[in-house]
């Protein structure tokens, strides 16, 4: 008769076949965190280097000290770079009134940095004949100065609104009705040179605001030369 086979006991339960695997699995996860923590630049530069024959197709040995290029330099041409902002164009039209002050003295022109515009005020006594919307062939360099910046502008998105401003007096000037007029004229004037210098027009616009508008005391004869002016507004709509 065959001898029976003696039992060995209840095996292990189920659970700890499942919790065996995880403590294993996890061991082997924390080694791989070890190993890669320590990891030296050479060896790192080795692996690199492996994956980059693999990936390329190509087969060979791994040389012993491989050497790496650095990468290629982006030209500035391809940097990504954002819109330009109100401060930027400050700066930028702030550098333009330095070098027309220097020329033509400190109230020629006013560069005014708003919070979504700038604004650039001139004046007018400079930039037009008396009585007259005709810019000064002299002075007309101002607004060849400006043109560049205002360019650049309309190309980030800004529109240019040009204002005329005119000063209250008892008279007027003969050919025109009212401040509204030549100060009107003289706004046209201005765009008109602009457009001619690369202005887009159809990112122009132009009014005239008469003496309704005064910065100075329309009183004295300072105060009414301050309020003959045109004024650059640049912002976003």
């Amino acid at each position: 008769m065959p001898k029976r086979k003696e039992s060995s006991g209840p095996g292990a339960p189920l659970w700890c076949l499942s919790y065996g695997d995880l403590v294993t699995n996890m061991l082997v996860f924390f080694v791989m965190l070890f190993a890669f923590s320590t990891l030296n630049a050479t060896k790192f530069e080795q692996m690199a280097y492996s994956f980059v024959v693999a990936l390329g197709g190509g087969m060979g040995v791994l040389p012993s000290n491989p050497t790496f290029s650095p990468p290629m330099p982006i030209p500035p041409d391809f940097i990504m770079q954002g819109p330009m902002t109100v401060a930027e164009l400050y700066s930028n039209l702030g550098g333009v009134e330095k070098s027309i002050q220097q020329q033509y003295g400190s109230e020629a022109i006013e560069v005014i940095e708003g919070v979504n515009e700038v604004r650039v005020r001139i004046s007018g006594d400079l930039l037009f004949m008396p009585c007259s919307a005709s810019i000064r062939p002299e002075t007309s360099q101002i607004l060849s100065a400006l043109a560049p910046e205002l360019v650049k502008a309309q190309k980030e998105g800004y529109r240019v609104y040009i204002e005329g401003h005119a000063a209250y007096t008892l008279s007027t000037c003969p050919g025109y009705i009212d401040d509204f007029h030549i100060s009107s004229d003289r706004a046209l004037n201005v765009l008109e040179r602009f457009k001619s210098l690369g202005l887009d027009d159809s990112k122009m616009a132009l009014v005239g605001y008469g003496d309704n508008v005064p910065v100075g005391d329309v009183n004295t004869p300072q105060g009414q030369a301050k309020n003959r002016r045109v004024e650059i507004t640049i912002r976003r709509d």
